[in-house]
């Protein structure tokens, strides 16, 4: 369950700050310099903490952490940049549009280009390509006043990577030639981009002048793809290389996954079903430019089932199966799991697609992903296996068992618009899973993508159950229940915090429960309501209680109060506080709230007396 901070005090971000050190907290709430200092050494250690592999977990507690604009932007932007570069790492692109969709008001123009910049770069990531150019040509009439023609270079190449998505090539063409014109052809990205429009109209030969030097990187990949496609091409030769280069421990992922391409291309201009199939599984597997992947190694999922299926229909064919004798590709299938996987693999892609009984399809189907799965790079394999070929483009003909698979990685990813596409028409859970769990994961889901009566209804009906008696269950739902919260959806919340208190709870539950309720109030501005349940929380079960808990609980109450206009009150309640603890740092932040009440006082008497 959320908890508040072991130290008294918390942020006033509107949720508590569990598990940190006092002095952290004390940034938080007082003078302005000291809180970007310390908001700075937080920021360096969620950015360790996402590069050791906890980016989800990082970016949970940046939501909690990270300055609001209007009380201090340059904190706000150092934070910015950095969730958004944590994104990026993970691909994010479709939470970096909507994070950058809008921009708080006076930011400066340099950080309005950066984050315009990416946000360009996600939106031709996803595939749209014509917001995208809508997004670069902004930025480059806003550019006419006051940049030098050299900044401006990165967002024309990017415009010539939407045209050539879209297959514009006469467009791509003339773009580049005013590209030349202005900058040079020094840049390789001028060359690589002029190469992959020269391949994409069919003049490899042309391509290949402008590639002759390249060694590495993109540069080298779009060599390759020249050399396959001239008349003396030496297919086996092309593959052995574009798999040396792969391998190599250097090589960046998202070039990996071209050379493999490459690799798989050749395999089969040389006639090598098995090969192709191997490296296409492989290069699938990696993140890499889909321009290129798509339109100049035509590297995508539907390839490979067809790879799959050709190879397995070869084999069947030499081997005399039948399609339709399920036994026939079944038995072989199983016995090559451990030895010959990629045999395995094939097989099971015949009978998933072949099978005489859905029962047996389906069957197929999950012995496939399995092998896949303990593949590198098989998580992100599969969803493009399934997720992006033309054969389920109605998710509806996903076999149930891969539907449920996809929704756990979707949700581990937090990308609740899949998970929900997913989801749809699903209402019974997978096998072997509890009914509680798999609804609230649907209410969870429904909650984020904006269906809030549908997620709210879910919530009532596992209210209504039998089953909740469990704490972790009940921990489970208060999750999702913060999560409307976030979203801003606070009467929402209180109804449902209040069905929670009707439950036979702990006292420390209830507690709990009646925190999270005055957090709601307090976001509705109902100052009074919300001191009345901070108070409550402190105070349960012993009028004088002082534990950490009642201490942040009487903390909070006092600033409630104190936007209610009950001063005197809230200067009570800081006094007992004062009282109750002997810690240097929170004495300080305690006295410098008694000064503010005092302020807020004098500004009062000279208002009422002016009247």
């Amino acid at each position: 369950m959320r908890q508040p901070p072991a130290s008294a005090y918390s942020s006033n971000s509107g949720q508590p700050v569990s598990g940190l050190p006092v002095f952290l907290l004390l940034g938080l709430l007082i003078a302005a310099p000291l809180r970007a200092q310390v908001d700075l050494a937080l920021l360096n250690e969620l950015v360790e903490l996402a590069r050791s592999g906890a980016p989800q977990l990082a970016l949970a507690r940046m939501d909690k952490l990270q300055p609001a604009p209007v009380e201090d932007l340059t904190g706000w932007m150092s934070w910015e940049r950095e969730r958004i570069y944590i994104l990026q790492a993970m691909g994010a692109n479709t939470l970096i549009r909507a994070r950058l969709a809008e921009l708080p008001q006076d930011v400066p123009d340099d950080f309005e280009r950066w984050a315009l910049t990416r946000r360009a770069a996600a939106e031709i990531d996803t595939g749209d390509t014509t917001r995208a150019r809508a997004t670069l040509r902004g930025l480059l009439w806003r550019a006419v006043d006051g940049l030098r023609l050299e900044d401006t270079g990165p967002w024309r190449r990017m415009v010539v990577r939407t045209y050539l998505s879209d297959g514009l090539l006469d467009d791509a063409r003339t773009a580049l030639v005013r590209y030349r014109y202005d900058f040079g052809d020094g840049n390789p990205e001028w060359r690589w981009l002029t190469a992959r429009v020269e391949l994409r109209t069919g003049h490899p030969d042309t391509a290949l002048m402008l590639l002759a030097e390249e060694k590495q990187g993109v540069g080298k990949v779009l060599q390759l793809i020249a050399r396959l496609g001239a008349a003396s091409a030496d297919p086996a030769q092309i593959m052995d290389e574009a798999v040396k280069l792969a391998g190599a421990e250097a090589v960046e992922a998202r070039v990996k996954g071209l050379l493999l391409g490459v690799a798989a291309r050749a395999a089969a201009a040389g006639g090598r079903p098995m090969d192709e199939v191997r490296y296409l599984e492989q290069a699938l597997a990696q993140p890499f430019d889909e321009e290129i992947g798509r339109h100049l190694l035509h590297l995508d999922a539907d390839r490979l089932w067809d790879a799959y299926l050709a190879l397995g229909q070869a084999w069947g064919n030499r081997e005399q199966r039948l399609l339709g004798r399920d036994e026939d590709w079944y038995f072989p299938a199983t016995e090559a799991m451990e030895k010959e996987p990629l045999h395995a693999r094939t097989l099971f892609a015949v009978l998933a697609e072949y099978g005489s009984e859905p029962q047996r399809r389906s069957l197929a189907h999950e012995y496939l992903v399995s092998l896949l799965e303990d593949r590198p790079g098989g998580e992100r394999l599969v969803q493009r296996l399934y997720l992006e070929s033309a054969r389920y483009r109605d998710l509806s003909k996903l076999p149930r068992v891969i539907r449920y698979r996809l929704i756990d990685q979707a949700l581990e990813k937090g990308d609740l618009g899949t998970a929900s596409r997913l989801m749809a028409g699903l209402k019974a859970p997978p096998r072997g899973t509890d009914r509680f769990e798999w609804d609230l994961r649907r209410a969870r889901v429904a909650v984020f993508t904006g269906d809030l009566n549908d997620g709210v209804q879910l919530l009532d009906q596992l209210l209504d159950g039998d089953g909740l008696g469990d704490g972790k269950r009940i921990d489970r739902l208060l999750q999702v229940i913060f999560d409307l919260q976030t979203l801003q959806q606070h009467e929402q919340a209180l109804a449902l915090f209040d069905r929670l208190l009707a439950h036979e709870l702990d006292l420390q539950q209830r507690r709990e429960l009646l925190f999270w309720k005055a957090d709601s109030y307090q976001a509705l501005n109902k100052h009074g309501d919300a001191a009345w349940f901070y108070l409550k929380s402190a105070t349960l079960g012993d009028p004088r209680a002082m534990d950490p808990w009642a201490q942040t609980a009487r903390y909070r109450a006092a600033r409630s109060l104190a936007s209610a206009g009950y001063l005197e009150d809230a200067r009570q309640i800081y006094r007992s506080l004062l009282r109750a603890t002997r810690d240097k740092g929170r004495r300080t932040v305690l006295q410098g709230e008694l000064q503010r009440l005092r302020l807020l006082a004098t500004k009062a008497t000279k208002g009422s007396e002016a009247r």
